[in-house]
């Protein structure tokens, strides 16, 4: 897998997260309003990592740097997430912890590899990742 790959994978992984906290949204409408915010807010972050990545991948200078890691990386996680279909709020949340888990994983991974100001960048989006799961656990404690 080339670097390009992997960056791709990453924006498809977010807008899936995106994707999964607006459907989240509609659940929370009809089986716990009170929750519809917390899926707005982490909807809109995934939506700017999306939009973060897209502009490294967009400048190519991330390309460059991950090509060298990528045997160190690993992949298998990001690369068997498919398309999430949830039938409840639970299942909903069950998989975005894991995909939220996966993500962490990756970005972190990235951030040890690459040095500023990229490491720095991974390391807050890992750190948001880390947020997103935590406050869903929360969620899930609660219904």
């Amino acid at each position: 897998m080339k670097a390009k790959e992997l960056i791709e994978k990453l924006i498809w992984q977010e807008n899936e997260l995106y994707n999964l906290y607006k459907l989240g949204e509609t659940f929370a409408l009809f089986e716990r309003p009170e929750l519809r915010d917390v899926f707005t807010l982490i909807a809109e972050e995934e939506l700017r990592h999306g939009e973060t990545l897209r502009g490294l991948l967009k400048e190519g200078t991330l390309e460059g740097l991950i090509v060298d890691y990528m045997d160190e990386l690993s992949l298998e996680p990001v690369l068997s997430d498919k398309r999430a279909e949830p039938e409840s709020l639970e299942e909903l949340v069950v998989e975005a912890v894991l995909r939220e888990k996966h993500a962490y994983e990756m970005y972190s991974k990235l951030a040890e590899l690459l040095e500023s100001p990229f490491n720095d960048l991974f390391v807050h989006i890992a750190r948001e990742e880390l947020t997103h799961a935590y406050r869903l656990k929360l969620i899930y404690e609660s219904l």
